[in-house]
């Protein structure tokens, strides 16, 4: 976009906020990285979303140092060859927390070992989406820069829509062997509504 890089452009959004929305909610970055279980042979693939939460609501009823109902949602496109040509995986899921305190959080999802070595899952995916939802609505969203161009997102949601994969694959970090990893910067999630 512009030729302005994606980090620049993250933290310019940040800095100008979303006007109209209660709290000011923000992604700072993505990272894609395989990690490895301890005692594990094979290493899970993981998704870190690190969120940034400037300002809380802006309710006089509620603590301004806390953004209430916020859900991280991520949606990503693996190219794959199984020998029938070249093909994508699609794997989608999202995170709802009840509240986050002002500062940076890691929201993290990971594709189990065996998905990661079938479909050969490494560094940044083919294609994906970050969206932060607060109650008000979308706060933030962040696309890779092949979904930049709205009839190339639009392909995007309409196969993952589609998809025949078990977008459930993509797992909570509560649902993996990380579950108690990374204390520091880990929100606790609630299940989400389907």
């Amino acid at each position: 976009m512009f030729g302005i890089p994606r980090s620049l452009l993250v933290a310019l959004v940040l800095a100008l906020g979303s006007p109209g929305f209660a709290s000011e909610i923000g992604v700072v970055r993505v990272d894609f990285e395989l990690v490895n279980q301890e005692g594990g042979r094979e290493p899970w693939y993981e998704i870190a979303v690190v969120v940034s939460v400037e300002e809380g609501e802006s309710d006089p009823d509620a603590n301004p140092r806390f953004a209430d109902d916020v859900t991280v949602s991520v949606a990503l496109a693996a190219e794959v060859n199984r020998g029938r040509g070249r093909g994508y995986e699609f794997y989608a899921n999202r995170m709802e927390y009840p509240a986050l305190e002002v500062g940076q959080h890691a929201v993290r999802f990971f594709l189990p070992p065996e998905i990661v070595k079938r479909d050969r899952v490494r560094g940044e995916p083919f294609a994906y989406e970050i969206e932060v939802f607060s109650a008000e609505g979308l706060e933030f969203s962040l696309v890779s820069n092949n979904l930049d161009n709205p009839a190339a997102l639009q392909s995007f949601h309409s196969q993952l829509a589609a998809s025949k994969s078990d977008s459930s694959v993509l797992l909570p970090q509560y649902q993996t062997p990380f579950a108690w990893a990374y204390p520091r910067d880990t929100p606790t999630a609630r299940q989400p509504s389907r």
